[in-house]
């Protein structure tokens, strides 16, 4: 009897595979092919419960993609390619995508809105909260003064942002009531400003519905979260409001608040001291 592949991995590779623009047939016959090694379109189509007529097409597909090598036998007869091979095909086919959609995207962009820099947006969501403050700090080109009141949010990916805005040169201050957060600054960046700071925060972890993180860059873009008390139990969750235009009022109420918040603190009120 022929042995096959794990079965237990059919059912996400299909969906990843899926995900990847594949029909829901290509996704099975890739995946049958996978197992089977090489073999018929009739044991493609017995183990990827697909129809025979179906698999004939779906393999001329995958093989115009560079999947699946073809023998003109009689019957024909398919192989998958080695794994490590796909992956790398289907990466470089994804990533002259997004290479051409870098291309095309600043073409479409409305540029005649840009004046208008008074806009304030609404972000619902840990994740996604932090994911835009990633953003925003990636763009910056003079200074990043944050204060963090929630670990959730100091992500890798935005104590990543920060070690490559410290490396551009740009300066980078964090203020935060957390021993745990400071810590984790100091040791990825350190020629950063940290601080402890108190201004928003009554005590550590914070309670719910406080505020949960205040980021300004450059001095105009600024982003202002707090938790949401409606989170599941057990799970981080953050709301916020941002903008990256210079002339926005909140900016303007929020700047020397900040800049108090986690510069000038230490040395106005002697409570809060440098890591």
């Amino acid at each position: 009897m022929t042995e096959y592949g794990s079965v237990d991995a059919v059912p996400e590779t299909e969906e990843l595979l899926e995900a990847l623009g594949f029909t829901e047939y290509e996704a099975k016959c890739f995946v049958a092919a996978t197992r089977v090694g090489t073999g018929t379109a009739k044991e493609v189509s017995e183990v990827a419960d697909v129809p025979r007529a179906r698999v004939y097409d779906c393999m001329d597909s995958l093989a115009e993609r560079g999947l699946v090598d073809v023998q003109e036998a009689n019957p024909k007869k398919y192989r998958a390619v080695r794994p490590e091979t796909a992956v790398a095909t289907l990466q470089r086919a994804f990533e002259t995508r997004f290479d051409r959609l870098n291309e095309l995207l600043p073409e479409l962009h409305a540029t005649a809105r840009e004046s208008e820099d008074d806009d304030v947006w609404v972000i619902e969501g840990g994740a996604d909260v932090a994911e835009r403050m990633v953003t925003l700090i990636e763009d910056a080109d003079e200074s990043v003064v944050v204060a963090i009141g929630a670990e959730g949010l100091l992500s890798e990916e935005l104590l990543a942002a920060l070690v490559a805005a410290d490396e551009r040169g740009v300066s980078v201050t964090v203020g935060s009531p957390g021993e745990p957060i400071r810590d984790r600054v100091v040791e990825a960046v350190p020629d950063a400003t940290v601080l402890e700071t108190w201004t928003w925060w009554k005590s550590f972890p914070i309670r719910p519905g406080a505020v949960s993180s205040v980021l300004l860059v450059d001095g105009r873009a600024l982003l202002v979260s707090s938790d949401d008390p409606g989170s599941l139990p057990g799970r981080e969750g953050h709301r916020a409001v941002w903008t990256d235009g210079a002339n926005t009022p909140l900016v303007g109420l929020l700047r020397p608040l900040l800049e108090r918040a986690v510069r000038g603190e230490a040395q106005t009120t002697g409570e809060p001291s440098p890591v």
